[in-house]
Formats: C-alpha cells, structure tokens, sequence
C-alpha cells in the first residue's frame, strides 16, 4: 500500500472518531428541537384556544346583555298587563308578553350553553398548559444532557482534531480536499474497501455502494498510489490486502 492511501486510511480513522462524536452531539441537538417544536405547536394550541375562549365570552356577554334588555321589555309588558282595561287589550298585552318570554327564554338557553362550553374551555387550557409544564421540563432535561455530552467530548474532539491536523500533513493538498470534500457527503465515511463478488471472475464492487467498479480502476488501485473514486458514490478506493501490482 503506498504511501497517500496509507496516509489516508490514518486520516479516515481519525475522521470516523471525529464524525461518530459529532454525530452523538447533534442526535442530543435534534432532541432539543424536536422539543422545542413540541413546545412551540403546544403554545400555537394555547393561543387557539383563548382566542376561542375570547370569542366564547363576548358572545355570552352579548346574549346576557340581550337577556336583561329582554327582560326589562318583559316587565314593562306585565306592567302594562296590570293597566289594560279591556279584555281585547289585556289579550293584545299578554300574546305580546309570552313571546317576549318565549324568545328570552331561548336567549338565557343560549347563554348557559355558552358559559357550560367557557367553563370546558378554560378546564382544557389549564390542561394543555400543565401538559405544557410537563414538555417544558423534558426540554431542560434534554438541554442538560445535550450539555454535558459536548462538555464530555470537547477535550476528545480537541485531541482527535489536533491528531487529524498532523496526519493530514502527510497527504497531497488536492488528495486532501478530495477527502475532505467525500468525507463531508458521507458523513465522515471518505473510503470505501473493494470487494470481489465472484471468485472465479474478475468482478468488484465498491463496499460503500454496493455498485460494480471496473478492471481497470482495481488496476489503479493496486499498481499507483493515488486515490481513486467510485463511480457512483465517491468514495475513495482501496484493496484490503494490495499484494500484486495488478489484476489478471
């Protein structure tokens, strides 16, 4: 194995380390916000519901207002009821009366409905803002763990940082940007092995794609020290044991 790819193959080390602990500190992070996001919908609910309660009120403090003016209505017609002084103009009042009473009736109807349905609201608000209490401590919970995982690994990504700092002296600065860049597409994963998948012919695959390379690039492979990249997915080549200089 020459002298690049074995350089390389340090270097990737390093970097899984490196990506593997990063990746711990950003599942910790996603907690956070997919928590943050549970809070924000359950604040979007609250908000909703005391426009309703809101909208709930003023209609009940409408109907009641129309209850009392109905019922002073209703009082002047009794009162005119005592003062009639015929049976056609007694008769006239009272019809009048019992509708005025009819349809008050139905308006305190309404507004008893509306107030059963406040007190229902304001019972489901207090209950989405203890559920909220109860998120609002998880996310806490998370923050701190979030925490101290990136306090547990920043002196071991400091470390590992400086150790890929001087392994990455020892490769070529266009075969380091290509590793940089492939690592940065794959999560830290810049190499991938080849694979023969049939023993008795000349047939190779990436292990990193599963896809078919060519004769010709394992040729490279095992005959130049340079970096080769798969065809499909980038990666950076190399033969597990590159014994011979070439494949027959």
């Amino acid at each position: 194995m020459g002298a690049t790819i074995e350089a390389l193959h340090r270097l990737q080390e390093i970097e899984l380390q490196i990506a593997e602990i990063r990746r711990g500190i950003e599942r910790k992070a996603r907690q956070c916000r997919r928590q943050e996001k549970l809070i924000t919908d359950i604040d979007a609910e609250i908000r909703a519901q005391r426009d309703q309660l809101h909208t709930a009120q003023k209609d009940a403090d409408a109907l009641d207002l129309q209850a009392k003016s109905g019922e002073e209505e209703i009082n002047k017609y009794r009162s005119a009821l005592n003062t009639s002084k015929t049976n056609k103009e007694y008769s006239a009042v009272l019809t009048q009366l019992n509708t005025l009473k009819a349809d008050n009736s139905k308006v305190e109807e309404r507004v008893l409905t509306l107030l059963s349905a406040i007190d229902e609201k304001k019972k489901k608000i207090q209950e989405i803002e203890a559920d909220r209490e109860k998120e609002e401590e998880k996310l806490t919970s998370f923050r701190d763990a979030a925490r101290q995982v990136e306090e547990k690994s920043r002196d071991r990504l400091t470390r590992l940082q400086a150790e890929r700092d001087r392994a990455s002296e020892a490769v070529p600065a266009k075969v380091l940007e290509m590793f940089e860049r492939v690592a940065g597409k794959n999560d830290g994963e810049a190499m991938a092995m080849v694979v023969r998948t049939h023993p008795k012919r000349q047939e190779y695959a990436c292990d990193g794609c599963n896809m078919s390379i060519t004769i010709e690039q394992v040729n490279t492979i095992l005959s130049r020290d340079e970096a080769v990249l798969c065809n499909v997915c980038g990666r950076i080549l190399y033969h597990e044991s590159p014994t011979t200089s070439n494949v027959r």
